[in-house]
């Protein structure tokens, strides 16, 4: 396998992270090292404070791909290089396409602001609150909508969720809709997703496509799976996550063994 591969971009939950979302030392250490081959990041559907204290452990030296892609974060300089938000007309159909279904919403406003607004906060909210160690306040969602959100994500029942993404798709045809854990649906700006954003990093960087390694496990990190130059998925990924994979593997420690010296 080739060893010109210059950029390397980690989704975190289920990748990098332990089921209880911890960092092992071994995964950090990794990931550190291929920063001697290249340039490191992250892409993930989480928050630009949910994510930063994994940027240094893990020696992320390239602006970060956050919120699926919505925003791209140098964190070298403390800044959006890129920002995408949801138009308030498409934000309101989503919303009031959410409301006919048994799910919890959430509303991301900036990257600026660390807190993850709901309508109303109950169990499944504060365990996601706990999990990403994030505050929560409570407000009137519509409201929310006039100011371009960044984006939404609905918790439900998995078998709630395709049923929602149809109508949301109905509802909001120009938005991008897309499932990041099994009881995680996300709602996106017009365009969204992690292989554009990933298109768009390497192109900032100077970087082929070619010469990047995405490495995910979600239906979310599909697009970035798909156009980097070499897509690396876990092995505990969903079947049409593996099956649009160039590698396999169990752990991102098996990654510089495919790799050349």
């Amino acid at each position: 396998m080739s060893s010109s591969f210059r950029l390397f971009a980690f989704d975190l939950d289920g990748t990098l992270l332990s089921p209880d979302r911890s960092l092992a030392p071994e995964v950090a250490w990794v990931v550190k090292g291929l920063a001697r081959r290249g340039r490191i990041t992250l892409a993930t559907g989480r928050s630009l404070a949910s994510a930063r204290p994994y940027a240094e452990p893990l020696g992320v030296n390239a602006p970060a791909i956050l919120y699926h892609g919505a925003v791209i974060w140098d964190f070298s300089v403390g800044v959006a290089i890129r920002e995408r938000r949801i138009p308030p007309q498409a934000a309101r159909k989503a919303l009031a396409a959410c409301q006919g279904f048994p799910v919890d919403v959430q509303v991301y406003r900036a990257p600026d602001d660390p807190a993850v607004y709901v309508s109303k906060v109950t169990p499944q909210v504060l365990e996601f609150s706990r999990k990403e160690s994030l505050p929560l306040k409570e407000t009137d969602l519509t409201r929310l909508t006039e100011e371009a959100p960044l984006k939404f994500l609905a918790i439900g029942e998995p078998e709630e969720l395709p049923r929602l993404a149809a109508a949301l798709r109905e509802a909001a045809p120009g938005l991008t809709v897309v499932r990041a854990e099994r009881n995680y649906l996300e709602v996106l700006p017009p365009g969204v997703d992690k292989g554009e954003a990933l298109a768009w990093l390497c192109h900032h960087l100077g970087i082929p496509l070619e010469e990047a390694v995405a490495v995910g496990d979600q239906e979310s990190d599909l697009p970035m799976i798909r156009r980097a130059g070499l897509g690396v998925a876990m092995a505990a990924a969903p079947e049409a996550v593996r099956r649009a994979a160039d590698l396999i593997v169990h752990s991102v420690r098996e990654l510089t063994e495919h790799l050349d010296p």
